[in-house]
């Protein structure tokens, strides 16, 4: 079956569409990449996105957000589609996280009624709430993916993506997935990025050339290290809401003076991404002999260096390589997921999201 699996993650950088072969093989599923695309939002749909993520948007604009991020999603599929020569059968949109308060709540704004009658097609959305309705924190979802694609029966791996977010999937050798775990360990690219905007007016720092130049700012770093959600036990998941704008603002207001460089900062929010991945690595995947790395924060090579410093430096020896889908995974999880649904399996694992028992997630709504 081909599916178009679309994602617009916490960094709000991009809409990202994958269209995917996904075959069934008795237990055993395979998800094959057909084409990617990764395309910006059109018109002023990303400040809308700011203003709802901020809390400065007007009851009307969170209310249209839903049905704006729909048109955005079926332009951006319709000239995917076009580019490619790509006729999906079936599309999964994440849509947009604008809140997750688990085990309460959670929103991803982007309505799948509105997007299903725009193309035409059948569209699984609203993945997370099935899981916190029986318990769960919603969240992370894509290790069932993680494990379908990088399970090895001899090699113990961690598949880590940072996002705006930093979550890893621990596989040991042979387990099977009802024993999964898998988790958020803190903040990816969210820090990193409102740092560069602040200091020198970047969307992010390419390639970490920014923070290479600076040095840690220890006191700050400390208190960073100190929030509970880092020493916390899983399943966890977390996001904007811990990690405000405003929570580093006070830090770089409290720890920065106005005659130190700039770039102290970046150096100081990166290290503590790295720490935070490095950290969760030793303790909860101990026989880690591989780290796999997709999202955005892969590209970031000061970051990527900053990871395997730390390892060598705690005595790890694990390695750490980029996986080549590295943009590509997370709207082929999703892509994934929305096929499993569509064939009333679970979507969630319970050992990973806290949840009662596995549930099939998302909304169908049929063309």
């Amino acid at each position: 079956m081909l599916v178009a699996g679309i994602m617009t993650g916490t960094s709000v950088d991009a809409i990202d569409i994958a269209t995917c072969d996904i075959e069934s093989k008795g237990d055993r599923h395979t998800v094959s990449l057909r084409s990617f695309t990764s395309s910006p939002f059109l018109g002023d749909l990303r400040d809308l996105i700011l203003r709802c993520l901020a809390g400065t948007a007007t009851l009307q604009e969170m209310s249209d957000l839903p049905f704006e991020l729909a048109r955005g999603y079926a332009a951006s599929l319709a000239d995917h589609c076009s580019a490619n020569d790509v006729h999906p059968e079936l599309v999964a949109v994440h849509g947009q996280t604008i809140w997750h308060h688990p085990p309460v709540s959670t929103w991803q704004a982007g309505s799948g009624p509105a997007l299903s009658a725009l193309i035409n097609l059948p569209v699984v959305s609203d993945f997370r709430s099935a899981d916190l309705a029986v318990g769960g924190q919603g969240a992370p979802l894509v290790p069932i993916y993680d494990h379908a694609v990088y399970a090895n029966d001899t090699i113990n791996r961690v598949a880590l993506n940072i996002g705006g977010m930093a979550n890893m999937t621990v596989l040991v050798a042979g387990a099977p997935l009802d024993t999964l775990m898998a988790f958020d360990c803190g903040p990816g690219n969210v820090w990193m990025d409102h740092a560069a905007r602040v200091t020198y007016g970047k969307s992010y720092d390419t390639n970490g050339s920014i923070a290479r130049a600076g040095r840690v700012l220890r006191p700050m770093l400390a208190e960073m290290m100190s929030m509970p959600y880092f020493s916390m036990d899983p399943p966890k998941s977390t996001g904007r809401e811990l990690f405000t704008t405003q929570e580093l603002q006070r830090l770089v207001t409290k720890y920065s003076h106005p005659s130190s460089p700039l770039e102290d900062v970046l150096t100081t929010v990166t290290e503590l991404t790295a720490w935070s991945i490095v950290d969760h690595v030793q303790r909860y995947a101990p026989s880690c002999q591989e780290v796999i790395v997709s999202g955005g924060g892969s590209q970031n090579t000061y970051l990527i260096e900053r990871i395997a410093e730390l390892s060598r430096e705690s005595g790890s020896a694990w390695t750490i390589s980029v996986d080549p889908l590295w943009a590509e995974k997370e709207a082929m999880a999703f892509a994934y997921l929305g096929w499993r649904s569509l064939h009333g399996l679970p979507g969630n694992v319970p050992s990973v999201t806290g949840a009662q028992r596995p549930v099939v997630l998302g909304t169908i709504a049929r063309a």
